[in-house]
């Protein structure tokens, strides 16, 4: 193809994640929206007159759709039960695709897609773009750089009041087993892998489900991770809090220093630890005794939009062979396999060797 030509590109799926995704590809020189697919016309409509060019096809069939624009590549966000389905068609037709998380529910199909995608020599990404926030970046640069030592342990926490019937939010996770773990935890989960640079030796897992929770099932899940390189994780998340401030908190120990994240896209900080502190003055420090922290520069990022950016980029970057993707289906296989692990745990009461777990599942 020409690489001074953007690449035409089939959106299928309008729903709130549709819908920013339709701004992101509007305003990406590298891509051409040629096409919205959703079964709701008046929805896909919405997306068009927001953000698209009036020109851009509306269509409620994906095969009718393929026909008429003829894409490069196809971007699906959709509720994640339709995933499989949309995404075989896209690769059966020769289509690259990114897919939002989850590719499927179920590993086997997920498997299935990657050596589709592998054979065909086509490209199959998948939408974990939280690892593009500057803060995940420079997380990673900090262990890569050991900058602040080696990394020893980390507590992850993520704790949100999220009602699912609310109007401007996909309402198909109230209905879910683990709305939690597989909307949202996996994204933490894949954070963990990326960031940390390791993949996952073993996991223990509980969840459960507040009696106040607008979710079917399990809607909170507390897990211990321990990474390959010999890091402790201590994750806990929910959807289901009693406080409607978000609540967002990564802590990351290292052997000369400490990095902590308190928002979900920004408020990176830095402490640079003192051992010798630790033996004089009070025993139970407050923060004005204890070492000063500084707070990481980093770019200016508007949430969902500029990490979408990136991830979509890097499609577009792969397609036209400039770069080898990193986001690929068959990495997700790594990050979504904790989930079913952790569920396995949750059953079984158990610990999960990841190793043995994905050798099972037909991962290697």
């Amino acid at each position: 193809m020409n690489n001074d030509q953007p690449v035409k590109l089939l959106l299928v799926g309008a729903g709130s994640r549709g819908q920013v995704w339709t701004k992101v590809c509007s305003e990406a020189t590298n891509v051409d929206l040629v096409g919205i697919v959703d079964r709701d016309l008046d929805r896909a409509e919405h997306a068009r007159s927001s953000y698209a060019n009036q020109d851009t096809l509306i269509e409620q069939d994906m095969e009718r759709a393929l026909k008429a624009t003829q894409p490069e590549a196809v971007l699906v966000a959709t509720p994640p039960s339709t995933h499989y389905t949309l995404v075989n068609s896209a690769l059966s037709e020769g289509k690259h695709v990114l897919c939002e998380k989850p590719l499927s529910e179920e590993i086997s199909e997920v498997v299935d897609l990657v050596n589709q995608a592998e054979e065909c020599n086509l490209e199959l990404l998948v939408g974990m773009n939280f690892r593009y926030l500057a803060t995940s970046l420079r997380i990673r640069e900090h262990v890569e750089n050991q900058s602040l030592g080696t990394l020893s342990h980390a507590q992850f926490t993520y704790m949100r009041h999220r009602d699912g019937t609310r109007q401007d939010l996909n309402d198909y996770p109230l209905h879910m087993q683990y709305p939690m773990l597989f909307e949202q935890s996996i994204h933490h989960f894949d954070l963990l892998r990326y960031c940390y640079k390791s993949e996952v030796h073993s996991l223990v897992a509980d969840s459960w489900k507040p009696a106040w929770s607008t979710y079917n099932n399990d809607c909170c899940v507390s897990v211990l991770f321990r990474l390959d390189n010999n890091v402790r994780v201590n994750y806990l998340g929910t959807w289901t809090g009693s406080w409607n401030k978000m609540d967002f908190r990564w802590r990351s120990e290292f052997s000369s220093g400490v990095l902590i994240q308190e928002s979900q896209f920004d408020n990176l900080m830095r402490v640079e630890f003192q051992p010798k502190l630790g033996l004089e003055g009070a025993r139970f420090k407050e923060a004005n005794e204890a070492e000063p922290y500084c707070t990481e520069k980093l770019a200016q990022c508007v949430p969902f939009i500029d990490d979408s950016s990136m991830l979509l980029d890097e499609l577009v970057r792969a397609i036209r062979g400039q770069q080898a993707p990193i986001t690929t289906a068959r990495d997700h296989l790594r990050s979504l396999s904790l989930v079913p692990a952790a569920i396995q745990s949750i059953e079984n009461k158990s610990w999960v060797n990841l190793q043995e777990y994905q050798k099972s599942i037909g991962i290697t």
